[in-house]
């Protein structure tokens, strides 16, 4: 299994109309998010701490990227 890089992480989230964001709202840790525009609103969707982003698989992040939230009853 090979190691995901940002850029591989960039292209997936391009093909999915998604931009790649990192953040850091602890200062101590960076965190990768998906971005997105929607009805004019700014969408973004958690991806995985950017330590672990070589753990996850292209599969997975498109799994991330294609499922909605979850519904609320």
């Amino acid at each position: 299994m090979l190691a995901m890089t940002e850029e591989e992480a960039r292209t997936i989230m391009k093909a999915h109309r998604r931009t790649y964001q990192e953040r850091s709202p602890r200062r101590h840790e960076k965190y990768v998010y998906a971005r997105q525009k929607q009805r004019g609103n700014v969408v973004e969707r958690y991806i995985c701490p950017l330590s672990r982003l070589g753990d996850l698989t292209e599969q997975e992040l498109v799994e991330k990227l294609t499922t909605g939230p979850a519904e609320k009853p």
